[in-house]
């Protein structure tokens, strides 16, 4: 008999379809969220790739909701300064120029799960992320931006630089540098803040996911794998999630 690789395919995305749905599930009725995940986990046998995704992937419906209400649509933010989680917007865009895997998260945010910041390295693909963030920049003009790298990721202080040489190339007004706490020194009330980080969206009042709208606009990446219909008060149909994810799971 042939083996079908496309059997094996469609058994992972259901046993992850049914390991999401209870993830869901227990988060809708406020179960602690490590340990939620610890036994989703375990019961599905997920590796740790997996796991990864159902963390940054799936949140309660009253979370999830409250972070897209916040999420700006439209053109309204670039008449408002724009504050950047540089690390954030970086490897995230790099990891779509790579093909690395990306997911949209049922709050609305697309990230990645590769882990790349301890190991980050300026290369041509940082570069070309930087191309790919700069030509949305170019063409939709902030009031004003400013980029915030964390300074204990390598090559933070080198990124820094490049963007604020072309910042300057551009005639876009703002700056960029380092900080030990980046998130510490956004001013969230005050602001539209690009990132995808959960932490920082909980606690801005406006937000912008930069990495999935530069990415859309340069049209150089699809999600992994998408939770977006994770949004009701239970779990969608299995086929309609099926049709919602990207065919090279």
């Amino acid at each position: 008999m042939t083996h079908d690789p496309s059997l094996d395919s469609f058994r992972r995305r259901r046993l992850l379809f049914d390991a999401a749905s209870d993830f869901y599930y227990l988060q809708n009725h406020r179960y602690p969220r490590t340990a939620s995940l610890d036994l989703v986990g375990n019961r599905y046998a997920l590796p740790h790739a997996e796991r990864q995704l159902l963390h940054r992937g799936v949140f309660g419906q009253e979370a999830a909701l409250a972070r897209r209400a916040r999420r700006s649509a439209g053109a309204a933010w670039r008449e408002k300064r724009l504050v950047v989680d540089g690390c954030n917007v970086q490897i995230t865009v790099e990891s779509g120029i790579l093909q690395r895997k990306l997911l949209l998260a049922n709050d609305g945010a697309m990230r990645d799960i590769a882990g790349q910041s301890a190991q980050f390295r300026m290369t041509e693909a940082s570069e070309m992320a930087l191309d790919v963030i700069f030509r949305f920049l170019d063409e939709h003009r902030p009031k004003s931006v400013l980029f915030l790298y964390d300074a204990p990721m390598s090559h933070s202080g080198a990124l820094a630089d490049r963007v604020r040489r072309r910042l300057r190339a551009m005639g876009l007004p703002g700056d960029a540098r380092t900080s030990p706490s980046p998130d510490s020194e956004m001013p969230l009330g005050d602001c539209v803040v690009a990132s995808s980080d959960y932490a920082i969206l909980d606690k801005s009042t406006s937000w912008l996911d930069l990495a999935r709208q530069a990415l859309d606009c340069a049209e150089v990446a699809r999600p992994f794998v998408s939770f977006e219909s994770f949004v009701r008060s239970t779990p969608p149909e299995f086929h309609d999630w099926l049709r919602s994810g990207d065919e090279g799971f």
